[in-house]
């Protein structure tokens, strides 16, 4: 005679225990989550109600997301030899870590460039401007673009940037494809008669 199948709620415990488990092996060393399993799996065993199992579970599995999520958002300080490192698009001697995959969907990661505090905000205010429509950094991106100050071979490297990281996100779905084209940056930002006001080849 076969054993009864498992119900749903069995079901539902497997899965979270997995869930659990599997998070414990990513945030801890091999010896320290095979311990904390164990501890798991005596108090699992040891409660033979399966709606109290679940609860267990779903509370340990919520707190150790959390504690992932904790870890991927943390910030890596910035070295000496990184702040003292160039800006990318200006040359000023002293610069931030800029993330062209943003920090708060892809975590703490390694696809950076430096850029000094004012190419940073400049960055930051087009990519607000193309993706976000934030009028507000519309007008300040189109009232940093007309200073002398900002030179254009730096204003084109800092829009490079960004339409690099403009477009993996439309590659991966997660904006419009429309937010790519240069009759969209025009719409926005005036690009081609900024070009064209320094005299610059269009290809830029």
């Amino acid at each position: 005679m076969s054993e009864n199948p498992p119900t749903k709620q069995e079901k539902t415990a497997e899965a979270l225990i997995a869930e659990l488990y599997a998070l414990v092996r990513e945030l801890h060393s091999k010896k320290q989550a095979e311990g904390i399993i164990a501890s798991f799996e005596a108090v699992l065993r040891s409660n033979e109600n399966e709606a109290e199992r679940v609860n267990i579970a779903e509370h340990w599995r919520d707190f150790y997301r959390l504690r992932k999520y904790r870890r991927l958002m943390r910030r890596r300080r910035p070295t000496y030899q990184e702040r003292m490192t160039p800006c990318s698009a200006c040359g000023y001697p002293i610069s931030h870590r800029h993330h062209l995959w943003d920090v708060a969907t892809h975590g703490e990661n390694m696809v950076t460039i430096q850029l000094c505090p004012n190419c940073h905000e400049l960055q930051h205010l087009m990519y607000n401007a193309l993706v976000r429509d934030s009028v507000y950094s519309q007008k300040l991106a189109l009232h940093a673009l007309k200073s002398p100050r900002v030179a254009p071979e730096t204003a084109i490297k800092v829009l490079e940037w960004c339409r690099a990281t403009i477009r993996y996100e439309a590659d991966n779905g997660w904006i419009e494809r429309f937010r790519t084209t240069d009759e969209w940056l025009d719409q926005r930002l005036g690009w081609s008669d900024y070009l064209k006001s320094h005299q610059l080849a269009a290809s830029h």
